[in-house]
């Protein structure tokens, strides 16, 4: 049972690590807390704490746990007034956190004019934060127009931090506008922008990368182009740099490749050389003269400098499935394994990941796997650290797999605690791989689990950076969901909170992190469902499909980048699923039990329609199971009578159309389907024709018994039969005019 006066007692200590550690408990444990306000409070008031990274937690946690705090504008409020936060990483996370939370607050009007007051406050690094806000969210706000005339005029701002600002947020902001010329023509103005306050920063570097990111979709490439060219030979080398970068990502674009090319060719012997070798590495494929583009990188490799070395090997991995002469190339980043230079650890870390870059075409696999096992034990942690990361990568194109599993349990058994921490993270990502090729259920589990257990030896070690930091708690969770699902909640909740700390700036790790987080929200949607009541169990059905239909489409818009990842999840998906299609055989089997039980009554025809409507239900996507809301209530509203005792009734059953939320729309016929039993049913009135049937009905049956009568008395005369038709007529005039005036 959580303890809240003990967090709530934490979060006002005097000891700093206390209020930590409250934060802490708030971050898993928040949805669960009796006395939410209480715990808001708290939360609030550590935003302020005196000691900076106390503020920065309390930042982060309040991003977290937004969705359940009950004064989500004020929390929102409260993050804007932390973007001027005199510590850098609060106004950080607390950019990052008014970014992901916008989609939950109540009043998005409100909180977009909060925003829209802020482009003209006079501090202007608020501004700044404001503009790269904007961009961030502009597809979600209720007033693009208005966005937009905001951003354009921070285009004009009299600080460059702020026009800055208007290049990082037109990047995602360009797609959604109307007005793309205006924007183009203030991205093209920024290129020759040289007025600057005090020692602000340069603009014109950031309008180069700009160029780069939006070149394909910017109206008049010709200038784009000529801005380019233009800003690659600019006295600054910030502006030159990132200029050939622009071109060598946007080079399948250009209008002018020839030139494009000998600009890149030009700047390979320029201060920049180095950024010059990645450009053409990127640029490889589309290159006109690859030959002298591959000569270009050749003599780069012999480079005096360590950087430009590195780059130009990092520029060889990149290109070499197109390199013209595989063989040199591969001596080159071989004879790079050796360097021992001043500097040889950057030059080392670069060709380990150029290495694994270029792994797959290769010509000797086994001399570059050895390579990599001399990297993994050298003296420079960071080029050893990335070698073990490329072991691990590389293994399933390695020709001795059986060899090289022996190669990497050797370094589980260096003394070096970063060295094992590696190796063990490896072999972890190695049977991740083993997983997703796994082909049963049982085999599946037993290599998950594996690779579970490697990723916790890798965190066992005393090295500050865990390598596994990501992984142990995000396949920790995905093994609880598949596998334990039942009273996993807050095992789960802790695990996912473990990997979102771990994301950082990985959009890989960020997509995957979600995946798995909608995953846990089908769980919690279907644990304990032999508690829930029937209505309730369908309810939770579209729920559990929602979660799990963004969660594959998460997965297959991250493929490229983790494939292993991806495919053991994938392998995971139909266990998972088979917990819905349970599901929707219990519904089944009590939708017939209701059936049975309404037989002779009033409501039985309901009941067997409900029944078989539901019968027909199986395993689909949201908008089936919208279809299967749409069904239901054609069937309701078409057999409960309209009369004023089910008035209440039939207008429930039509405000449901009214509701958008699907799980409301599902709550909505729980109720409807628990009211079936008191439901009132009455004959069918068919008006005049029922005023006709019951006097007729009456004056046939008094007619008959007057000529019977009359047949006794005179057996053969006519008169009866006149007689008997007098009386008839009589009667049912009687009662039809005494059965209209009653009703």
């Amino acid at each position: 049972m959580i303890d809240q006066e003990r967090i709530h007692a934490q979060s006002l200590s005097e000891d700093t690590n206390e209020r930590i550690k409250a934060l802490k408990q708030f971050e898993i444990k928040f949805s669960t807390l009796s006395d939410k306000q209480q715990a808001w409070n708290d939360l609030h008031r550590l935003t302020n704490d005196e000691i900076d990274y106390v503020r920065e937690e309390a930042v982060y946690v309040l991003g977290s746990v937004f969705p359940y705090i009950p004064d989500k504008q004020k929390a929102y409020s409260v993050l804007i007034k932390l973007i001027t936060d005199q510590y850098d990483e609060v106004e950080y996370k607390a950019v990052d956190a008014l970014c992901s939370v916008f989609s939950q607050v109540p009043d998005k009007q409100q909180a977009w004019n909060n925003l829209h007051r802020l482009t003209t406050n006079e501090n202007y690094h608020l501004r700044y934060w404001t503009a790269i806000i904007i961009g961030s969210l502009f597809s979600q706000l209720p007033d693009k127009g208005q966005a937009w005339n905001d951003l354009h005029r921070s285009a004009d701002d009299s600080e460059s931090l702020v026009r800055s600002g208007f290049l990082f947020a037109l990047e995602d902001v360009y797609p959604h506008i109307k007005d793309e010329q205006q924007a183009w023509e203030d991205l093209h103005r920024l290129t020759y922008d040289e007025h600057r306050l005090r020692d602000s920063l340069d603009v014109r570097p950031h309008a180069a990368d700009t160029l780069g990111s939006l070149f394909s979709q910017l109206p008049d490439k010709q200038l784009a182009w000529n801005d380019l060219h233009r800003l690659a030979d600019d006295q600054e080398s910030d502006v030159r740099w990132r200029a050939i970068r622009s071109i060598g990502s946007a080079f399948t674009h250009m209008p002018d490749k020839e030139q494009a090319w000998n600009d890149l060719h030009k700047l390979t012997s320029d201060d920049i050389r180095g950024d010059a070798a990645k450009a053409i590495g990127t640029a490889f494929p589309h290159l006109l003269n690859k030959e002298q583009a591959w000569r270009d990188l050749n003599k780069l490799i012999d480079d005096e400098n360590s950087d430009v070395r590195g780059d130009a090997a990092e520029a060889i991995g990149t290109a070499f499935p197109y390199l013209p002469d595989k063989q040199q190339a591969w001596n080159d980043l071989h004879k790079l394994t050796y360097d021992n230079s001043e500097y040889c650890e950057y030059v080392k870390y670069d060709v380990a990941s150029a290495i694994g870059t270029a792994f797959p075409y290769l010509p000797d696999k086994q001399q570059a796997w050895d390579d990599l096992c001399r990297l993994a034990v050298d003296e420079c942690c960071d080029a050893s650290h990335k070698a073990i990361e490329v072991l691990g990568s590389v293994f399933i194109q390695v020709p001795n797999k059986e060899q090289a599993l022996k190669d990497l349990y050797e370094l589980t058994r260096q003394p070096e605690d970063d060295i094992r921490s590696y190796a063990n993270y490896s072999l972890g990502k190695i049977h991740i791989f083993k997983a997703s090729r796994a082909e049963n259920e049982g085999d599946y589990k037993r290599e998950l689990e594996n690779s579970i257990a490697f990723f916790e030896k890798a965190g066992q070690t005393n090295w500050y950076d865990n390598p596994a930091q990501f992984c142990l708690p995000f396949y920790r969770s995905f093994h609880t969901i598949v596998f334990i699902k039942q009273k996993a909640k807050e095992e789960v909740d802790k695990y996912l909170v473990e990997a979102k700390h771990a994301v950082q700036n990985s959009k890989s790790k960020q997509l995957l992190f979600e995946a798995v987080q909608n995953l846990a929200e089908a769980l919690k949607e279907v644990q304990n469902l032999e508690n829930m009541s029937f209505e309730t169990k369908k309810d939770e059905l579209n729920s559990y499909r929602k979660y799990f239909d963004h969660a594959e489409e998460l997965m297959k818009n991250n493929e490229e980048k983790v494939p292993f990842a991806i495919g053991t999840m994938r392998k995971g998906l139909p266990i998972l699923d088979r917990n819905l299609k349970k599901l929707i055989e219990e519904i089944q089997e009590k939708a017939k039990n209701k059936y049975r039980q309404s037989k002779g009554t009033a409501t039985e025809e309901i009941a067997y329609l409900v029944c078989s409507e539901v019968q027909k239900w199986e395993v689909g996507n949201q908008e089936k199971m919208t279809q299967n809301i749409e069904d239901l209530i054609l069937i309701l509203k078409a057999k409960v009578p309209n009369i004023n005792e089910n008035k209440s009734l039939l207008d429930k059953i039509e405000k449901i159309r009214e509701e958008k939320n699907l799980t409301t729309q599902y709550e909505s016929i729980k109720t409807i389907v628990g009211s079936l039993p008191i439901i009132q049913v009455v004959p069918k009135n068919n008006g005049l024709i029922d005023s006709i049937n019951a006097p007729a009905t009456i004056a046939a049956f008094g007619g008959f018994l007057i000529l019977e009568m009359l047949n006794v008395i005179y057996p053969s005369g006519n008169f009866s039969h006149l007689t008997s038709l007098y009386f008839a007529i009589t009667i049912f005039s009687i009662t039809f005019i005494i059965q209209r005036k009653i009703k």
